[in-house]
């Protein structure tokens, strides 16, 4: 954990033989959760993982730290050493981690660093445990899109741009998307839905905004009118006639706030006919 020593133990334990890079892990293990929470300590712990080259050395890595999974994951060190474990051990041994993965999802998204490991385990789980973080993440979205981290996950498995899962998710969404517009985070999550290309999430989110009685609020609001704007940007010449519908008797008040202004050129930009019906000066 010192400064300066963990680069020469960090160089022993890439360069050494096999049975000098296993004494190096067994002589940590006892103290392997310091070693990882440690600022310098993590480099040595990750760089163990990423050496380890038998079976015996990565069991003892996994038989040290899964118990202490939950702690690792939340600190802005160890976190680093989760993720190399992902990305370096075997399926089977990395299956712990997984599993908390689905088990406490909520707890894990929603952190800081939680949210960083979670997406990793998505990148490199086998399909099974894949599918049942993401069914989880699906289940859990109306509490996950409005928290600052969380929201980072949704938008991940969105990113993914399979028609399945932005469908899952608009699903989950149902009924919220007026309120959700109109906080931070999840506008961006409902932007990311918007941009998936899928013309059935388009036309869900529109049919659900233009009938929403808060429609007036949506247009001045600093996070709704984004959304409001992807809508008149993506969606097909359906979806942007009833959006044109339900904004023409707002027009008048367009111009009153910067927001409304936005969704005004965006309108003219998409349907320059409306300038007809815009107020004159």
């Amino acid at each position: 954990m010192d400064p300066f020593g963990n680069y020469l133990v960090q160089k022993l334990v890439q360069y050494g033989t096999g049975e000098q890079r296993a004494a190096l892990i067994d002589g940590t293990v006892a103290r392997m959760v310091e070693v990882a929470l440690n600022v310098h300590g993590t480099r040595v712990v990750q760089k163990m993982v990423e050496c380890a080259d038998s079976a015996a050395q990565q069991s003892a890595l996994c038989a040290a730290l899964l118990p202490s999974i939950m702690q690792l994951i939340r600190d802005m060190n160890a976190n680093h050493v989760v993720q190399r474990c992902l990305a370096a051990l075997p399926a089977e041994l990395a299956a712990g981690i997984y599993d908390r993965a689905v088990s406490d999802c909520l707890a894990i998204a929603t952190h800081r660093h939680g949210c960083c490991v979670l997406q990793r385990c998505l990148d490199h789980a086998p399909a099974p445990h894949r599918e049942e973080i993401i069914g989880e993440v699906v289940r859990l979205a109306p509490k996950l899109v409005v928290d600052p981290f969380g929201n980072y996950v949704v938008q991940y498995i969105l990113d993914l741009r399979q028609p399945p899962l932005t469908h899952a998710i608009v699903q989950a969404l149902r009924g919220g998307f007026a309120e959700l517009s109109l906080q931070k985070f999840s506008s961006n999550v409902i932007e990311k839905c918007l941009k998936s290309g899928d013309p059935t999430a388009v036309a869900v989110v529109a049919n659900e905004l233009t009938a929403s009685e808060a429609f007036a609020t949506l247009l001045h609001d600093p996070f709704a009118n984004y959304v409001i704007q992807t809508l008149l940007t993506v969606g097909k010449d359906d979806v942007v006639a009833l959006l044109v519908a339900q904004i023409t008797p707002h027009l008048p008040t367009l111009r009153s706030t910067l927001y409304g202004k936005r969704i005004q050129a965006k309108l003219l930009k998409r349907c320059p006919a409306t300038k007809a019906a815009l107020p004159q000066r």
